[in-house]
């Protein structure tokens, strides 16, 4: 009886570890209240911290949020290259709901922050009206003038940032601010 408590013991740790990495749970992620507004095109566009289940939630935002996050291709040698770099890395992505480069890009870097196996609770997202500014007034700490903004910290101090776009790909751009090797983001010249 011992024996077999302590292999089912042991089988639990295993599958719990799964091999030593660490998981990220989507299922358990609840969208966030949040305000939602119309624009001046009559759209409804959400202002305040969100979360993606309430992108995914929505028909409209999910759209282009899925396609965007389904199209993506990350090559799978980099991703086994970059996960060590992301050991404490967290993310603050500021976004438009209505903004078309947060659709062309938003989908795609929380792929790539998923395939780093970032959890959702190290990922902050903050919707913007389109005068990029919020009810909490966060984007100014941060300095945010375009959208979407990915601002990549290690151990809380922000590594760097892809503005609006990237210079080669989202993955490429990343992989230089992860080895901190020289990247400057679309408009640092401004």
């Amino acid at each position: 009886m011992k024996k077999w408590i302590y292999t089912c013991l042991c089988l639990t740790a295993i599958v719990s570890q799964s091999c030593g990495q660490k998981a990220v749970v989507h299922s358990e992620l609840k969208p966030l209240d949040v305000l939602q507004i119309i624009n001046e095109d009559k759209d409804t566009i959400l202002v305040g911290q969100i979360n993606r289940k309430n992108l995914e939630l929505n028909p409209t935002y999910n759209q282009w949020y899925q396609n965007s996050y389904e199209k993506y291709q990350i090559p799978e040698h980099w991703i086994t290259q970059h996960k060590p770099y992301a050991q404490n890395l967290t993310a603050k992505i500021f976004l438009g709901t209505w903004c078309t480069d947060t659709h062309r890009e938003l989908g795609s870097m929380v792929k790539i922050l998923d395939s780093l196996e970032i959890s959702y609770d190290e990922i902050q997202m903050y919707a913007l009206t389109e005068a990029k500014d919020s009810p909490e007034g966060i984007e100014q700490k941060y300095d945010i003038k375009q959208v979407p903004t990915f601002i990549l910290f290690e151990n809380g101090i922000e590594l760097n940032r892809i503005v609006e776009f990237p210079i080669q790909s989202l993955h490429q751009d990343l992989s230089k601010i992860l080895k901190k090797e020289p990247y400057q983001d679309a408009y640092d010249d401004f």
